[in-house]
């Protein structure tokens, strides 16, 4: 698990070398797994560079997967949402104190800002993640207890105390603002997608630059961004998420 963990979105392909780094084995160890999991076609080495990467197996494991949770259902309202905004959609889960891009559409905008799969991104720093927080189990100072202390990654990265005000707005409204507060010149608008008990079981979002997100079209785009999640909640077997 240590090994598979290690290729995530932003890694193409390893060495047997900068595995044993990422995962924290022994050189002989991680070698002794990742031959095993090539035999088992979970990863695959090129001859040519005796890099490593994901297997083909993987690939149809994942399918097997995206069925599961219904992520194929969801792909017609992301792009429905993306073409409606102008703006790349998300859909993601929480994991721990992040959230995890599990499913995108791209912008048709030359300037864009687009999430890959796997993305993970901190909650209190993003409206997918803001609107899970202000629609979760926990009452937003509970919430924002548990993440503490939050890590600061530009000048807008919202403190604790601003957090939890910010996420009774976000209750109170319906949805999730991001102003610069993850990347310098992204913005973004973010709803919770609700199980039958009022509950954030995933997320869904509109992200690009911070143009296209003034005080005048957020309104617009939170309205997009809502009836995006409710078509959703509809579709996704949520209790599997």
């Amino acid at each position: 698990m240590a090994i598979m963990s290690c290729f995530d979105a932003d890694v193409d392909d390893l060495g047997l070398g900068e595995i044993a780094d990422r995962s924290g084995l022994r050189a002989s160890t991680a070698h002794r797994i990742v031959r095993a999991l090539v035999r088992g076609g979970f990863l695959a080495q090129d001859s040519r560079t005796e890099r490593y990467h994901l297997g083909a197996r993987l690939a149809l494991l994942g399918q097997t997967a995206i069925a599961r949770y219904g992520l194929d259902l969801a792909q017609p309202d992301l792009e429905n949402l993306a073409r409606a905004t102008g703006e790349a959609a998300s859909l993601g889960v929480r994991n721990g104190g992040d959230v995890v891009v599990v499913l995108r559409a791209e912008s048709a905008q030359p300037l864009r800002f687009d999430r890959p799969h796997g993305a993970r991104v901190p909650l209190h720093a993003s409206a997918m993640g803001k609107a899970l927080l202000a629609f979760g189990p926990a009452d937003p100072a509970q919430a924002v207890a548990e993440l503490e202390p939050l890590e600061r990654f530009t000048p807008h990265t919202l403190t604790a105390r601003a957090l939890i005000t910010d996420l009774e707005a976000t209750r109170a409204r319906g949805y999730a603002v991001n102003f610069e507060e993850r990347h310098d010149g992204v913005g973004g608008v973010g709803a919770p997608v609700l199980d039958r008990h009022g509950v954030a079981r995933a997320g869904v979002a509109v992200q690009g630059p911070i143009h296209g997100f003034g005080d005048d079209r957020i309104p617009i785009l939170g309205r997009h961004v809502v009836a995006a999640a409710s078509a959703l909640a509809g579709e996704l077997p949520l209790h599997r998420l």
